[in-house]
């Protein structure tokens, strides 16, 4: 994913020009949206591949460089960032755009209303990228189906527990306190857990949140019940059983689900004001791919909040939960393995907090 994929708001050729001064003729795709927080508009896209442009912008030593977008609209202030596999630099403004912002059209006066909860629903759907995929989810069963109809992996004994109808029923009562227990004296409850990922994320009013292993939504729910207007909590699993449980107790106005695999999010860079993933990380094959795939769907100033395990310091103690959390499919995590991964990625604001066998990390995305 990336931010070409789908359909931009304004794709075509531009002039970007620096202070030097020197200039290149490029091609860009270009989107932005109003945000709810501050009412500003934020526009940001990729500049295609030009050799001219990345001989300029390696003599900056992999900094970022402020300069002028022109088109035949207008032009504006830009800021060029990093760049892509592809070879595709980020490019990124507020205010108005170099190009012309075409309202959406107005529903028609004999159209049914559509119910608050379709509402959020249509607002997660319209942010899955590229366009191709969104055209093809489903969301005939009341959530944005993205599989297909295929079946999640089962390979051990946690993941096999997931995608059980059983342990979808009972997950919220039984099976997830049955889990803090098992974290240690010192863990928090299921309701401060919230409360918490509530604080971390700073959640209010228009956001746009994702609840990455969402399992039955109650989580999801919570997040949502602290938005308002168009704001709307993505809850994304990978469990058919999870998400059927989701949307049949816990869809609201700003609560919508999406089944896919968070190992490729389908989501374009900087979509999300929030993001978050409680109490699975440990289950995931590949748990810093999800991690770096929050951090890229994460917009600029955004924040993000784990809960995973712990593993303790003391070899001793290390050895036998290695050994007990393998044979069932659970990963104990090292204190600093997501705080170092922060650092790298100079997030702000790296907060954690170890609750016996648990362990909360915050964190806020450079602007």
């Amino acid at each position: 994913m990336s931010d070409l994929a789908g359909r931009p708001d304004f794709h075509g050729t531009a002039t970007l020009a620096f202070d030097e001064p020197v200039e290149f003729d490029v091609r860009v795709d270009l989107r932005g949206h109003s945000q709810p927080i501050d009412g500003r508009y934020r526009w940001y896209g990729r500049v295609h591949p030009h050799e001219k442009l990345h001989e300029f912008m390696q003599n900056s030593a992999g900094r970022s460089r402020s300069g002028t977008l022109r088109t035949e609209v207008g032009h504006a202030d830009v800021t060029v960032g990093d760049i892509d596999f592809w070879g595709r630099y980020r490019l990124q403004g507020t205010g108005t755009p170099p190009y012309s912002i075409v309202p959406p059209p107005t529903e028609e006066a004999d159209e049914k209303p559509e119910s608050t909860v379709d509402a959020a629903l249509r607002r997660a759907l319209a942010l899955v990228e590229p366009a191709e995929l969104r055209a093809a989810a489903d969301i005939s069963g009341g959530y944005v189906e993205l599989l297909g109809g295929a079946s999640a992996p089962s390979t051990t004994a946690a993941t096999r527990a997931m995608n059980n109808p059983l342990v979808a029923s009972i997950y919220e009562k039984i099976w997830r306190p049955a889990g803090i227990a098992m974290m240690g004296v010192g863990g928090l409850s299921m309701s401060a857990e919230r409360e918490k990922a509530v604080a971390d994320l700073r959640l209010s009013g228009e956001m746009t949140v994702l609840d990455v292993a969402s399992g039955p939504g109650n989580f999801t729910k919570h997040l949502a019940s602290h938005l308002s207007g168009a704001g709307v909590a993505v809850g994304f699993d990978i469990s058919e059983q999870m998400i059927a449980r989701a949307v049949r107790d816990n869809r609201s106005s700003h609560a919508a689900y999406a089944r896919g695999d968070a190992q490729a999010l389908p989501f374009a860079d900087d979509t999300f004001d929030a993001v978050c993933c409680y109490a699975a990380l440990y289950l995931i094959p590949e748990p810093l791919v999800v991690v770096e795939e929050l951090l890229r769907v994460l917009r600029p100033g955004g924040r993000i909040a784990i809960m995973t395990s712990y593993g303790r310091k003391l070899a001793p103690v290390r050895t036998v939960l290695r050994i007990g959390s393998e044979r069932v499919g659970v990963r104990m995590f090292d204190k600093d393995t997501f705080t170092s991964r922060f650092e790298q990625a100079s997030m702000t604001e790296i907060e954690q907090d170890i609750r016996g066998l648990a362990q909360f990390v915050s964190a806020t995305k450079p602007k």
